[in-house]
Formats: C-alpha cells, sequence, structure tokens
C-alpha cells in the first residue's frame, strides 16, 4: 500500500521513508595496475532500515477492490441498453446507458489504440477504420475552415456536433494563451453575445478579440507587430488548423460521430479490440462470434462481465468507488480501497514514464484517491447523527413518535418524504431509522432549531454540527495520508437532518462515524500505521489510533439507533443467510440530475459485539442497494 498515493502530509511521509530506509556500507579497496585487489581496508557494515507495519489487512484489501470492480461492472451492464441514445427519464435512478457510449468510450478513454492504426503491423479492421477516419477528418476540417471563412453561422444554429468543434477550438485558444483570458473583458456585449446568449459566429467573436487586442499576436510568430486584422485571423486559422490534423483528443470527437453516424460500427470496434488483443475469447465464444451469431452488443456486454473491459476502462457512471473498513475496538483501518488504482510497483525505485503518463491522461483518474479526497453529500446515512441530536437535546425520546404524513408543510418550500404521496405513519426512532423516513427527520431538524415556539434554522444547523462533531465529521479523521476536509452543512436545518444541505463528506469520514456508532461513542482518530520497529523486531514506536472524544449517550439511546440500522438490514433479502448478522444505513445522494446519483452504504458486523465497520460509496451509482449488496459481498468475505 503505497503512502504515499495522494502526494499529501509529506512530511509524515517522508519520516516514513526515512525509517524504512537503511545506511549502506562501504570498504577501501587497493589494486594493482592490471586491477588485482591487494588490500582492503576500512570496511563498514551496512546498516539495515527500520520496518514500518501498517493496519492495513492485506487481503482484506484487495478482496475488497475486486469486489468493488466486479460490482461495478454488474452495475454497468445492468444499465446498458442496445440503443443509439438515452431516452429522457424524469428520475435520475432511471437512466440507462446507450451501447453506443460504450463504443465511443473505448475511444475516449484510448482502450482502442488509434496510433497504431498507421503501423506497419497495423490489421485489416485497423487499416479499414483508418481510411474512414481520414475521409471524416476531411470532411470535417474543410467544413469548418468554410464556417470560419464564409459561411459564418450563429452558434445556435450550428448542429450539435460542430457546436462541440467550434467550443473546442475557442478553448484550445484560450489553454494556449492566444485568447488572453486575463485581458478579456467578460462583461463585454459580444464576450457575451458568444459565450452566454450563442448569438453570433465564432468567426464574428474572434474578429471582435483582435480589435479589442484580447489576441496574444506574440503566440502566432507574426512577424509584423503592425498586422492588420485581417492577417492576424488568418494567422489563428493556420494555428488552430495545423494543430487540428494531429490533435488526438480532436480526433477522439471525429470517432465519436463516426459512431453516431454508422461510419464506425459496433463490429468494427469490437474487431479493434480482437486485433488489437485487447481482449481473447474463449473457444465457444470465438466461433460464436466468428460465424456471425453474437451481436457487438452481445460481445461488448460480456467483455464488460467477465472484466475484460473494466468500469475504469471505460469511465461510464460507474466507473469509480471506495470503501473503508476499520476495527471499531481500535480505530485501525484494516482497507482502505479507491478504485480505480495503479500497479505501485511501475512507481517504485524510478517512475515508468509512460505509464505514468497514460495514468494522468486516464479520465477515469486512477491517481485519484475517492476514499479520502472525493467528497459527497452523505444522503440518508446522516440520520444516525440526527437521531443522536433528537435524543441528547430531549426533543425525541425512544419512546415517543412522529407521524409522516408525507409533505411537511411547516416550512416553506415544503419538502417530501421519499415515500410520498404514501406517507409512513406513525414512527419512533427505531421506526424512522429503518424507513428512512424523511418526514421523521425533517421533524427532528425543525425541532432543533425552536427558540421558543419559534424556528431558527440556524439554531437546528448549529445543534446538528454540535453532534456531527461528536461523530468526528467536522475534521479530518488522522489518517497519514491526505484527506479533504469536511462540509457540515451551513444551510437549512430540516433538509440537513436528512443529510442534505451543503453537507459533504469523504468516505473515510463517514468509516470513522459509523465506527462510533458500532462501538456506542468512541470516536477516534483513525490510523493507517501500527507501528515502527528495528530490524530485530524491537519496537520504537507505537502508532495505535488514539480516542478523539467520547459520546455519553445512554445505553437505551444507542439501542434504539442499533436496532434500527439493524432493522434497515433485515428489510433487505440479499444480507440474508451470509453467516453474520450486519447493521447499516443506506443513502443516496443526488449531485446532478443529468447524472445518476451517488449510492452509499455505512454498517458493521456482527450486531450483537461489531468487530468491523464499513463505509462504501460508489460515484453516480445509481441506488444505495449497489452500494449496500458491494457491502454485504466483503461482510460475507470478512
Amino acid at each position: 500500500y503505497d503512502l504515499n498515493d495522494t502526494g499529501g502530509k509529506a512530511g509524515i511521509e517522508q519520516s516514513m521513508y526515512t525509517t524504512l530506509q537503511g545506511t549502506k556500507g562501504s570498504e577501501t579497496v587497493y589494486v594493482d595496475k592490471v586491477g588485482r585487489v591487494i588490500e582492503t581496508s576500512d570496511y563498514v557494515d551496512p546498516v539495515a532500515g527500520n520496518d514500518v507495519y501498517l493496519t492495513i489487512d492485506k487481503d482484506l484489501q484487495e478482496a475488497s477492490y475486486d469486489i468493488l470492480e466486479e460490482r461495478l461492472a454488474g452495475i454497468l451492464v445492468s444499465k446498458i441498453r442496445d440503443e443509439k441514445t438515452a431516452p429522457k427519464v424524469s428520475n435520475s435512478s432511471d437512466l440507462t446507458i446507450p451501447i453506443y457510449d460504450v463504443y465511443n468510450a473505448l475511444f475516449n478513454n484510448t482502450v482502442i489504440d488509434t496510433t497504431h492504426f498507421t503501423q506497419k503491423d497495423a490489421g485489416e479492421t485497423e487499416k479499414s477504420v483508418y481510411q474512414k477516419f481520414t475521409e471524416k477528418q476531411k470532411s470535417v476540417l474543410d467544413e469548418l475552415n468554410a464556417e470560419l471563412t464564409k459561411t459564418k453561422t450563429p452558434y445556435d444554429k450550428l448542429s450539435k456536433e460542430y457546436q462541440i468543434y467550434e467550443s473546442y477550438i475557442a478553448a484550445m485558444l484560450y489553454t494556449d494563451g492566444i485568447l488572453d483570458s486575463d485581458v478579456v473583458d467578460k462583461n463585454d456585449a459580444t464576450y457575451i453575445a458568444w459565450t452566454k446568449d450563442e448569438t453570433i459566429s465564432l468567426n464574428e467573436f474572434l474578429h471582435y478579440a483582435i480589435s479589442k487586442n484580447w489576441v496574444n499576436i506574440s503566440g502566432l510568430n507574426l512577424d509584423n507587430q503592425y498586422s492588420d486584422s485581417e492577417e492576424v485571423y488568418n494567422h489563428i486559422l493556420s494555428y488552430v488548423f495545423d494543430i487540428l490534423k494531429n490533435d488526438v483528443t480532436f480526433d477522439k470527437k471525429l470517432y465519436k460521430y463516426m459512431i453516431d453516424e454508422g461510419i464506425l460500427t459496433g463490429t468494427d470496434s469490437c474487431r479493434l479490440l480482437l486485433e488489437q488483443k485487447k481482449v481473447t475469447l474463449g473457444a465457444a465464444e470465438r466461433k460464436q462470434w466468428d460465424s456471425g451469431s453474437e451481436s457487438a452488443y452481445t460481445f461488448m456486454l460480456n467483455r464488460i462481465r467477465q472484466l475484460d473491459i473494466t468500469p475504469a476502462q471505460l469511465n461510464l457512471d460507474p466507473c469509480s468507488g471506495s470503501m473503508v473498513i476499520t476495527d471499531v475496538k481500535n480505530g485501525d483501518i484494516l482497507a482502505l480501497v479507491s478504485y480505480p488504482s495503479y500497479d505501485n510497483n511501475k512507481m517504485a525505485n524510478g517512475v515508468d514514464a509512460t505509464y505514468y503518463s497514460e495514468l494522468r491522461s486516464d479520465l477515469s483518474k486512477p491517481l485519484y484517491n475517492y476514499a479520502t479526497q472525493q467528497k459527497t453529500a452523505p444522503g440518508s446515512t446522516f440520520k444516525m447523527v440526527s437521531a443522536t441530536a433528537g435524543l441528547m437535546e430531549g426533543v425525541i425520546s425512544t419512546t415517543s413518535t412522529i407521524t409522516c404524513v408525507g409533505e411537511f408543510d411547516k416550512i416553506t418550500p415544503s419538502p417530501r418524504c421519499w415515500i410520498y404521496p404514501s406517507a409512513h405513519g406513525s414512527l419512533n426512532v427505531t421506526g424512522g431509522i429503518k424507513n428512512s423516513c424523511n418526514y421523521f427527520f425533517y421533524q427532528v431538524g425543525y425541532d432543533l432549531g425552536l427558540l421558543g415556539n419559534t424556528y431558527s434554522s440556524d439554531e437546528g444547523l448549529s445543534k446538528l454540527k454540535k453532534y456531527a462533531d461528536m461523530y468526528g465529521l467536522t475534521d479530518k479523521t488522522g489518517i497519514e495520508i491526505d484527506e479533504s476536509d469536511p462540509q457540515v452543512s451551513t444551510q437549512d436545518a430540516v433538509r440537513s437532518a436528512i443529510g442534505q444541505g451543503t453537507n459533504s463528506y469523504t468516505t473515510v469520514g463517514l468509516a470513522r462515524y459509523v465506527t462510533t456508532v458500532a462501538n456506542s461513542g468512541t470516536c477516534y482518530n483513525l490510523t493507517l500505521i501500527n507501528k515502527t520497529t528495528d530490524s530485530d523486531g524491537n519496537l520504537l514506536k507505537d502508532y495505535s489510533a488514539t480516542v478523539r472524544n467520547q459520546i455519553k449517550m445512554s445505553q437505551s439511546d444507542w439501542n434504539a439507533i442499533h436496532l434500527g440500522m439493524r432493522e434497515v438490514v433485515e428489510s433487505k433479502p440479499y444480507f440474508s443467510n451470509i453467516g453474520v448478522n450486519v447493521a447499516g444505513k443506506t443513502g443516496t445522494a443526488q449531485e446532478r440530475t443529468d447524472r445518476a446519483n451517488h449510492a452509499l452504504f455505512v454498517g458493521y458486523a456482527p450486531y450483537e459485539s461489531p468487530e468491523i465497520a464499513i463505509a462504501t460509496r460508489v460515484a453516480y451509482g445509481y441506488s444505495s442497494s449497489y452500494a449496500a449488496q458491494i457491502t454485504k459481498d466483503v461482510f460475507q468475505y470478512y
């Protein structure tokens, strides 16, 4: 496990490397003129470095990573449809993935190596596809040249395809410093007409930019600093088209539209994978494929299902996930999984430059630690915080009830329970957690904000933050690598009580939180390091997790929360017969309407005497049930 994989906490990490590093030995050697050794002296023995022991369980780490990858592939397979475009849906959970997006992803994330198409050993399909590509490229560049010199179509009247091309050109000019963003007037009417209103052509915008001195002429290699605007414009066009002819990123956009237009078929994509030996088929399937009885759609589903093509390679939702597993009795991290990841062996004792370049350009961000750096809303996994606040502030008790009627009309606009237009009816705190009743926790958030008979959102937020802090959700977890700062909600106490508002946490932060729930109140500063010893095994330093704070809540209150979490799991049939009783809480967090929701699950086991706790997040993972099933597999493995 690479302690330096996020580049953070450099002082701690460097000290770990210093601890591991030994001292070289030496000796002075005297030789005669033909190189024979005649004497040695000043011999100094090498000294072995010290040893660093991590808390990570290697087998658990690897198994959890594999389970996460397999489940992500399963989600993708369940969402891919044999269609060109996805239908419009009103609910993000109903989003699907057109197979055409899968074909495009093979080119977009460089699974298919288009640079090999022109090599001497290029295959038949590679040569054929390259010929089609050159024809498409010429057609597009000719059309763009006509647009930028003659046609001058306003941006909003262009086809979607050519809007993408022109946006790419404009972005490139900014990135390369030809358009100087520091001097561009963002309030200028013509600038707004191009960027916001989209009512003028790129030709008009660039000519205007030249007239306003927004163009950095030095980047165009113009000999005459007094060149007229048309000469400058022509140099911009030459600059642009010289780049586009050999621009790999622009080529990917061309391949996308070749797929959309049927110039490049799904069968072509599958043949390219085989031709480039990116995948291999078993004898039976190969026979089916060669005979034409297996479609490109089925071929691709099989590749994803069997992980011949991984979720990370496709970079389609979901393509990433994270999981953190802790020992609830001592705060050790047993597994810290970020998917996708990379091969540390290629990054040690000298970095493989080609491999590192591939990692940096990989759209699925394997160098990004999703477990420690990605933050999202926690969704309903936050409800144990709200339950604790309600119980300890006295706004609810273990026996009091709140009646869910579906819509909470005490604030405007009125939020609704997820079950609306139905309602959960009368629930106590255990039932509120079991049913994940939004209405129940809206009421808790509202009551926490009451000052006499007057509701104050700020008061409610202050109390929620107080109890979030008790669970360690106001600061970093203590691990020895870099992690993002948590964000406790500062808006809308009612909605914040169900994990909305501006609540935003890392997976490792949620792991510390559920660890505290599991052990009934001991919040640890988590650790990835167990100890350091000298080469003879003598202890140098103990890095055991320290206790951050204790939550002093009655055992009956803890029992009510634990029971609610147990009943959450009991309601899910896929948790039955796994050999251990689990308690947990699902969470769904919407970030945007055009992508699937984030899926979360936090839990612990065994329910009767907890040993480990797990926090799992699948970014854009559709449903919390997927995160729960991934976690179930890991509990079962453990």
